[in-house]
């Protein structure tokens, strides 16, 4: 511990175990760290020690890209558990790095939001974490489809027509996006069960949200973006390999307008906000590995500098939503 870290960062895995979903979480604590591996990536946390006693502190949720895991960000949630935040990371059914059968479909407005509402709910109301839970700061942060998924969240009513004419015209050029593009028979299911093709899942106790490269900006309009009122922070790669801007990160900076912080790290593409890479995943899933003119470790310190100064200042009331 130090005076830029005044906890150490606790650290429990299957909180839930596997019902409803595996889930993570980093939290302050003061017992001592020792070494621990996510995915084959080594780092330091006090496995399953107690809550540091000064509590309740704020929470963050976090939601992973699309065939990701919940410790895609575990560097993140280490350095912010240092910092007394309880970071909590569900691995999302059908869109992960064993089961993809979900990926980058419609499960990115129905299924991935309502379970980080879930996930909150099992949290607050779960004997020892619940109290320790900061009520009036709860916030979400997403990278990729996590990005989406917050916005969610948010409030952002995805427009899941607008996707389908995107991908009408753009499917060959746009294979990540338009992959999965929802077919006629999908929008009338959704006009079935929701009334039509814009789906509602804001969480009112949701007090900020960090989106990282966000996805699906092609389902971004300006009436679907209208309602959100909370304090909103982008994080954008400098080189944005996989997400084409100008229908993503740059399309919600054009519609918000001025009512969100959007900050682009240089040096960075799309998977540089994952883990740094071990001689393993470099040998089989190199393109995870590509930066584009940092190296990780810089890219992360900057990121995590990045969000710690938002979330601050969200806490004290510098930055409030509109």
């Amino acid at each position: 511990m130090t005076d830029h870290s005044p906890y150490r960062a606790g650290f429990r895995d299957r909180l839930f175990d596997k019902d409803p979903f595996t889930l993570a979480i980093w939290y302050p604590a003061t017992a001592p760290e020792s070494s621990v591996r996510h995915m084959g990536v080594a780092s330091r946390a006090a496995r399953n020690a107690g809550f540091a006693g000064d509590g309740p502190f704020p929470i963050v949720l976090f939601s992973h890209g699309s065939e990701g895991h919940r410790f895609n960000q575990f560097w993140l949630a280490e350095y912010l558990a240092r910092r007394g935040y309880i970071v909590a990371a569900p691995q999302h059914h059908g869109d992960n790095y064993l089961d993809a059968s979900e990926a980058r479909q419609l499960a990115i407005i129905e299924r991935r939001p309502q379970e980080m509402r879930l996930a909150l709910d099992l949290l607050l109301a779960h004997d020892e974490i619940g109290p320790q839970i900061d009520q009036d700061k709860i916030f979400a942060l997403g990278h990729s489809a996590g990005g989406a998924t917050v916005l969610k969240l948010a409030g952002w009513d995805f427009d899941a027509r607008a996707w389908q004419d995107y991908c009408e015209i753009n499917a060959e050029n746009d294979r990540v996006i338009c992959q999965h593009a929802p077919s006629d028979d999908h929008i009338d299911r959704l006009h079935n069960v929701y009334g039509g093709p814009v789906i509602s899942e804001r969480d009112d106790r949701i007090a900020a949200i960090i989106a990282i490269t966000p996805a699906f900006g092609v389902a971004a309009t300006d009436e679907g973006l209208g309602d959100i009122d909370i304090p909103m922070l982008f994080i954008e790669a400098d080189t944005d390999e996989i997400l084409h801007d100008h229908v993503n990160a740059a399309h919600f900076r054009k519609l918000l307008r001025g009512r969100a912080k959007f900050v682009k790290v240089k040096g960075a593409g799309h998977y540089s906000f994952l883990p740094k890479c071990t001689p393993y995943i470099a040998e089989n899933f190199g393109y995870l590995c590509r930066d584009f003119g940092q190296d990780r470790d810089t890219i992360h310190r900057t990121v995590e500098q990045v969000i710690h100064r938002f979330l601050d200042k969200v806490k004290t009331g510098e930055i409030q939503g509109r």
